[in-house]
């Protein structure tokens, strides 16, 4: 017998994923693009990239009838396009539409927050933990929640967005426009392009979330900039985490995303963070672990999103 699977893909604000997604959760014929912020060069990476990944489905694979998305922004109720999408250029584009139509996919666009909570919900660290509240520090900050076992969506499928609730009345202009919020303080753009502010040009011509930690480890002023923009985004990171606790109560929290990666002290001191600043009603018996997923949990969770692929819960 064959193995089912879906078409997934992760559209981020700084590059896309997109891959094959077997019911046994295995990922494959996976291939990436830079995220561009102009719509028609965008769409023609996506399908090239989508047509690469059809032309290679492994042997004892079934080609996919489904594709889902895991994106960033606001999907409507209808699941047809996106909404308030501040890293990508597809404000209102019939996303869903023109992968139908293309490639004869029926298709699921999904916050890639909530897309990501699900997959680690059905596979990662924090399996079958409910509620479980999943957020993901990369280039914006992602937020998932699951309550009885189904990603929550709120009355107009916009829960989540919880990186643009304000950090700091008046502060900082966030990527969609707004100030003071969360992700202008402790997102991976924010920290890298205040690095630049503040630093001047990288030694490799582009600031990372990891070079920043190093310059922190240096002497003198500079080290001192540095020091001053993590302990920033710190403070910020571990706000926004231990604010979510309290206003859900979740039983784990997963933590993950690219800022994690190159930070590493960082998911130490968030925790920390909660403990010191959340009742013990919060978080006795409240877990703490890392996404076992990453990328890969945001395809998982979309192409469960379509119901294609499996019908097990955890």
């Amino acid at each position: 017998m064959s193995t089912r699977t879906v078409l997934a893909g992760d559209l981020g604000g700084t590059k896309c994923r997109f891959a094959l997604v077997g019911e046994d959760f295995t990922v494959h014929a996976v291939q990436h693009v830079p995220t561009v912020r102009e719509r028609a060069p965008f769409l023609a990476a996506f399908d090239r990239a989508i047509t690469a990944v059809l032309a290679a489905v492994p042997a004892g694979h079934e080609r996919p009838r489904a594709a889902g998305f895991g994106t960033a922004g606001v999907i409507p109720r209808d699941g047809r396009s996106i909404d308030r999408a501040p890293n990508l250029p597809l404000d209102g584009f019939p996303l869903a539409q023109h992968v139908e139509q293309r490639f004869g996919l029926a298709t699921t666009l999904i916050n890639d927050g909530r897309a990501s909570a699900f997959g680690e919900y059905l596979r990662g660290h924090a399996r079958a933990a409910d509620p479980l509240l999943c957020l993901f520090f990369g280039t914006g900050i992602g937020i998932g929640l699951i309550i009885d076992g189904k990603p929550f969506g709120g009355g107009n499928n916009a829960a989540g967005e919880i990186g643009h609730t304000t950090f700091r009345p008046g502060g900082r202009r966030c990527p969609c426009g707004g100030l003071g919020h969360f992700e202008a303080y402790c997102g991976g753009r924010a920290i890298t392009e205040r690095a630049e502010e503040l630093l001047g040009k990288a030694a490799s011509g582009a600031w990372t979330v990891g070079s920043v930690v190093a310059a922190a480890e240096e002497a003198g002023s500079r080290g001192e900039a540095a020091r001053s923009i993590l302990a920033e985004a710190e403070l910020a990171a571990g706000t926004v985490v231990a604010n979510a606790c309290t206003l859900l109560n979740p039983a784990a929290v997963v933590l993950g995303g690219g800022v994690l990666s190159g930070w590493h002290a960082l998911a130490s001191r968030i925790e920390a963070h909660v403990r010191a600043s959340t009742g013990s009603a919060i978080t006795t018996g409240l877990r703490f672990v890392p996404s076992l997923g990453g990328s890969d949990a945001i395809l998982w969770g979309a192409a469960a999103s379509t119901g294609a692929l499996f019908a097990q819960r955890p």
